[in-house]
């Protein structure tokens, strides 16, 4: 009811001029042609690849390094693993709430301590050339905690004998983590990367909670766009075009990163 009915509704409405308010009227694929020229979809493209690759990039790489460091009998490391998903329990929006108020420019804790320190404090929101970062900032605090935490499932479902026997070899610490860890790992690898990539292709409530796509458009993605002109500009046969043409773009993806896998790059 609410999630297959409308995925399959969207796309005949996509092909309709529909404000809500009486009847849809068709148009064909006009709403596609208009969508690819206008100004704001490359924009929020541009926005939306950029957000999804840093963010895969550093959520994967620094899950994997926390997820290695905590699997090792350190003291306190129960402890350590139950701070670093912390965050994770907070909902999206709530995260997001909480940041905007980390990164005010008057009265922000981050601004605070950056004075103390001598330093000038940062528009972390109101310089386009920070805002979107300032956003990927935020997502990988609340998401590194998932990740990690699956790394480290993962990690400790490696057999102890392959790495043992190949330190009997003769192999030093990296050459285990190379040879013998890192393709124990790969699966997950690739379920997290598919996940993270699918989920950042989708980010809204950050951009919407925070910034609202500013400032100049800055942080808009995809997804808010479709937001902004479904539930404001209610332009609902435009947005749903909007919609078709992200969830391909999401499924191409998908595709791309398990071809990959499959042919073992």
């Amino acid at each position: 009811l609410f999630f297959f009915l409308p995925a399959i509704l969207i796309f005949p409405i996509s092909l309709t001029d529909w404000n809500i308010v009486g009847s849809p009227k068709f148009v064909g694929i006009e709403n596609y042609i208009n969508v690819f020229s206008d100004r704001m979809f490359l924009r929020s493209l541009q926005n939306t690849v950029t957000y999804t690759l840093v963010v895969t990039l550093i959520l994967t790489t620094i899950s994997l390094g926390l997820a290695i460091l905590l699997n090792q009998k350190l003291r306190g490391v129960i402890i350590s693993r139950t701070i670093v998903i912390m965050p994770y329990v907070i909902s999206s929006a709530v995260t997001g709430i909480l940041w905007k108020w980390m990164f005010d420019r008057n009265f922000g804790i981050l601004n605070t301590y950056i004075q103390q320190i001598g330093f000038q404090p940062i528009s972390w929101l109101s310089n386009p050339n920070i805002a979107l970062w300032s956003i990927i900032l935020v997502n990988v605090w609340w998401s590194v905690g998932f990740n990690t935490i699956t790394f480290l499932a993962a990690l400790q479902g490696i057999p102890e004998d392959l790495p043992q026997a190949a330190k009997v070899d003769g192999a030093n610490p990296f050459q285990i983590f190379w040879h013998v860890t890192l393709p124990q790992l790969r699966p997950i690898i690739l379920y997290l990367v598919v996940l993270c990539a699918a989920n950042s292709f989708q980010m809204f409530d950050e951009a919407f909670v925070i910034t609202q796509g500013g400032p100049l458009g800055s942080t808009a993605t995809l997804v808010f766009q479709i937001y902004k002109e479904a539930f404001m500009n209610f332009r609902i046969g435009y947005s749903s075009a909007w919609s078709v043409i992200t969830m391909l773009m999401i499924l191409i993806i998908t595709a791309i990163q398990l071809r990959i896998n499959k042919d073992g790059l």
